[in-house]
């Protein structure tokens, strides 16, 4: 990691730190003692953007992205049992777990992801490509495969490696017209 990035992680798990609503997500999330995930896109993406915006109130996600790696449990049921154990431990919040060790078949891609951040080298925008942990110790942990720069920079742009990643951007970016609450973000097409 380079010192622009590693001085960007930290801005981003200070943001974190003091954000009681996150860290009760992730507390939550933690409780599940899921060997790898993390949460991830809006619940991250819109912090830190109200936090550069200066807005006094936190845009809070549609639902919150819980990613996990379970190479063991890859039927749905299993990803419905997490969500309601979720919802037990902070009910009030939209849950999303997905396992991302099988992630790859709603891709049509043949190959499964050995990580969720090769599983996030997959999403349509970098921007939303981010991911927050804490750990048994209380230590927060980042996932970012493509970097922490196009989210503090306030930027949008399409994965166009991904295979059809860049006709979802567009689709994406027409439904949440983010430049609406967050004015300074730019989003740039194909």
């Amino acid at each position: 990691m380079n010192k622009r990035e590693a001085l960007l992680e930290r801005r981003l798990l200070k943001l974190v730190r003091g954000d009681a609503w996150l860290m009760q997500v992730l507390q939550a999330a933690a409780s599940l003692r899921q060997p790898r995930w993390c949460v991830a896109a809006g619940a991250v993406r819109n912090l830190v953007w109200d936090h550069l915006h200066g807005h006094a109130e936190r845009t809070l996600p549609n639902d919150v992205d819980y990613l996990f790696h379970d190479t063991e449990n890859t039927g749905a049921a299993y990803e419905q049992a997490l969500q309601s154990r979720l919802n037990e431990r902070l009910p009030g919040v939209t849950w999303d777990a997905v396992n991302q060790a099988t992630i790859h078949v709603h891709n049509r891609e043949l190959q499964a992801y050995t990580s969720i951040a090769q599983a996030m080298r997959r999403w349509p925008e970098p921007v939303t490509a981010v991911g927050v942990s804490l750990d048994e110790a209380g230590v927060l942990q980042v996932i970012a495969p493509f970097g922490l720069s196009d989210l503090f920079e306030m930027i949008s742009r399409p994965v166009p490696e991904a295979p059809g990643t860049v006709e979802v951007y567009v689709q994406r970016m027409a439904e949440k017209n983010w430049p609406a609450r967050w004015p300074k973000v730019q989003v740039l097409m194909p």
